[in-house]
């Protein structure tokens, strides 16, 4: 009986042997072949470039698909959250100014505030545009704007540049000034030259004027010349630093302008504030006079001429530089000096290219 038992014992025991030394392989090799899917499917994935994923599925097998899912997503809508709040936490800087002076001046004065703020990721905004709104078709303009509080910074001097504009505190600002420096807008003169688009009614009072000239003057190249005197003659102003053209000024400006345009038809087209002067002074047989007319009108008129010749003032300077063509202007419209000149820098006023003259 016992040898029995014995023999059962050790027979199961065989037995018990005999079926883990088979099944034993088969199981190393299920195993082994869920290790090299898993390898492969990390590998086929690493290979796409995705490197940011590649850490994810290394410690993921393929059956937590859906829960990498749910992680990018999850990490996705926290990156989109935290920029949307970024962006909400940046608040616009403005930049406006006030306006001085007729025309030429508030010109100079917009042209600066645009220019600096176009510079410095500024949005530039007026609330109220004086003449240049009844001229030009300004587009920066909010007249509910509220400037209660806003810091003031002003120039030392009118046509001088002050590097001080072109690294402004970070605060809503108001720049004050002449501000009569090419320099502070020249790389916004694009976004200038359509802000200075005349209002309809003016642009085709110039075009009227224009296509008559040219309609008798064919072929012919058309020359704007702008004679400042009026206020600029008075003993005042004289003292003060304004210097005015004499008739020997023109006779060198015409001349100088024909050696520029050989062998061309030139008319030069004159429009003034003292037209009397002009008939008695401008004795050249290519000269004609404007007919009476408001500053508005004879603006466009001069700026859309191919090239102007300007005594002095800031109208006659935003005529050519509108223009954009060949400009001759009078050398010592300040004088040297004087009281103007301590404020005055003719590379700073005068854009790089305009020929100066005497008289």
């Amino acid at each position: 009986m016992q040898r029995r038992l014995f023999f059962l014992v050790c027979g199961s025991v065989f037995v018990g042997l005999g079926v883990f030394t088979f099944f034993n392989p088969i199981g190393t090799f299920m195993s082994t072949l869920d290790s090299s899917i898993n390898q492969l499917y990390i590998y086929t994935n690493s290979s796409a470039n995705n490197k940011e994923n590649t850490f994810k599925l290394l410690s993921s097998p393929p059956n937590q698909n859906k829960s990498l899912a749910i992680e990018s997503s999850s990490t996705t809508t926290t990156t989109t959250q935290q920029t949307n709040t970024s962006q909400a936490n940046v608040t616009a800087l403005y930049l406006t100014t006030r306006f001085m002076g007729r025309l030429g001046n508030q010109m100079f004065i917009y042209a600066t505030m645009v220019g600096l703020a176009r510079a410095q990721n500024r949005v530039p905004i007026i609330k109220s545009g004086g003449d240049l709104v009844n001229t030009f078709q300004i587009t920066n303009l909010n007249k509910d704007m509220n400037t209660d509080g806003w810091n003031v910074i002003s120039e030392s001097a009118y046509a001088i540049f002050n590097s001080k504009f072109m690294n402004l505190p970070p605060r809503n600002l108001i720049v004050t000034g002449y501000l009569q420096c090419w320099r502070y807008f020249l790389h916004a003169q694009d976004e200038i030259r359509r802000e200075f688009t005349f209002v309809p009614s003016i642009q085709n009072e110039a075009n009227t004027v224009l296509a008559s000239c040219r309609s008798q003057l064919q072929n012919h190249v058309i020359v704007g010349v702008h004679v400042r005197r009026g206020d600029f003659v008075s003993a005042g102003s004289e003292k003060y630093g304004y210097g005015v053209a004499n008739a020997s000024y023109f006779v060198k400006a015409f001349a100088k302008m024909r050696s520029l345009i050989p062998n061309q038809n030139i008319t030069f087209l004159v429009a003034s504030d003292d037209m009397t002067w002009c008939k008695n002074n401008l004795n050249d047989s290519s000269v004609k006079l404007l007919t009476e007319g408001n500053a508005g009108n004879h603006f466009a008129i001069l700026s859309s001429c191919d090239h102007v010749i300007l005594t002095g003032g800031t109208f006659g300077w935003w005529i050519a530089w509108l223009a954009n063509g060949i400009t001759i202007y009078y050398k010592d419209f300040i004088r040297k000096n004087t009281p103007l000149q301590s404020g005055f820098s003719d590379r700073d006023y005068y854009p790089p290219g305009w020929i100066g003259l005497e008289n």
